[in-house]
């Protein structure tokens, strides 16, 4: 088995790590500071010998249209 993560590992790694910190993460929003959330990527990222994302990486996304089903208390 190759030892290198895929992209979709690196995603549940990420958000598994940071739903079980003791360390509450700040709400992450468009109308909040969520430049923690960048921080956060960049320690997973290096723990994990990840490599840095390639020049022009913003124009492969696509990002899911309309709202989260999931409502927060």
């Amino acid at each position: 088995m190759n030892n290198e993560m895929n992209a979709s590992e690196a995603l549940y790694g990420f958000m598994g790590w940071l739903t079980s910190r003791d360390e509450i993460t700040p709400e992450f929003s468009a109308s909040r500071d969520a430049s923690v959330a960048a921080q956060l990527v960049d320690e997973f990222c290096k723990e994990n010998k990840l490599t840095a994302p390639r020049d022009g990486w913003a124009t492969n996304l696509t990002h899911p249209s309309g709202e989260c089903s999931f409502k927060g208390e």
